[in-house]
């Protein structure tokens, strides 16, 4: 999940980014890293939590707020690297991940904050559940372009 959702959370390697695809710290890969009770969907609570706690995580000052150095550092790389493909670009993930910072803080205050991430991770998580009941399932997540 994006993105936390959007950054730290959802299907952008953000915190939310903030994406359910992408795992809590220290849990497995996948969407079942984010399905809490095993029951092969991710509700909104279950994304919720675990976005909370990739948010406390990356807080390394535990002000409640995260500065662009933590939202940095709490990014996850992308996808490995394919051998027919050429190496992403630091600087220019370094950019896009900058500029989604820029995009959550609501209030330009440079700290990304839990409330300002909600609306985007809530967005995010509408959008993969394609069916709207409430849940997101394996079925529903994007499948990898074929080039």
């Amino acid at each position: 999940m994006l993105a936390l959702g959007a950054g730290l959370v959802l299907a952008q390697p953000a915190l939310y980014g903030a994406t359910l695809a992408q795992p809590a710290p220290g849990a497995g890969r996948g969407l079942e890293a984010w399905d809490l009770n095993h029951d092969g969907r991710v509700t909104w609570d279950e994304a919720w939590q675990n976005i909370q706690r990739r948010f406390a995580a990356a807080d390394t000052d535990h002000n409640g707020g995260l500065s662009l150095e933590e939202w940095l550092a709490a990014q996850f790389p992308g996808r490995p690297p394919r051998p027919d493909r050429p190496a992403p670009d630091p600087q220019r993930q370094r950019d896009r991940r900058s500029a989604m910072f820029r995009a959550i803080d609501a209030n330009r205050d440079n700290q990304v904050t839990l409330e300002e991430i909600r609306p985007v991770a809530e967005s995010w998580f509408r959008a993969f559940d394609a069916n709207g009941d409430g849940a997101v399932t394996p079925d529903e997540l994007p499948r990898p372009r074929s080039r």
